[in-house]
C-alpha cells in the first residue's frame, strides 16, 4: 500500500498539517497540497454530509486517488494508490480525533507498514 500524503487542513484559513510522511515538509509537498486543497474545497462546497458521520469521497489523481472527508473544522486529505489505501489512512486519523500530529504520523506509519506487510505476505 502506498500512501504519498496525509494532511489535515482547515479550509477557512488553509492552515495545513502534513501528518504523513511526518518528516517531509518540502516545498513540493506543500505546493501539491495547495492544489489538492483547492480541488477538495470546490468538491465539498457542492456536496452535503449526512448525519451518520464523515463521508469519505474520492477523486482520481495522476498517481492514484485522493480521498478526503470533513471532520469538524478540518478536512482530512490522503493521496494513495487506491481507494482502499486512502480509506485505511483516513480512517486511522478519524479513529484518533484527539491525537497530536506526531501521534497521528506514527499511527499512519504503522497502518502503512502493516498493510504493506499484509500484501507482501500474499506473494510468499
Amino acid at each position: 500500500m502506498t500512501v504519498r500524503l496525509v494532511a489535515r487542513v482547515r479550509p477557512n484559513d488553509l492552515h495545513s498539517t502534513i501528518l504523513y510522511p511526518h518528516d517531509d515538509e518540502s516545498e513540493e509537498r506543500v505546493a501539491m497540497l495547495a492544489g489538492i486543497i483547492q480541488l477538495v474545497s470546490a468538491a465539498l462546497v457542492k456536496s452535503t454530509d449526512s448525519d451518520d458521520g464523515p463521508t469519505l469521497r474520492f477523486m482520481k489523481s495522476d498517481d492514484g486517488v485522493i480521498g478526503y472527508c470533513k471532520q469538524g473544522d478540518y478536512v482530512i486529505i490522503c493521496e494513495g494508490d487506491s481507494e482502499e489505501a486512502a480509506t485505511d489512512a483516513i480512517q486511522a486519523v478519524l479513529d484518533n480525533p484527539g491525537a497530536s500530529p506526531k501521534e497521528l504520523g506514527s499511527k499512519l506509519s504503522k497502518v502503512v507498514h502493516d498493510r504493506g506487510k499484509e500484501i507482501g505476505d500474499l506473494w510468499r
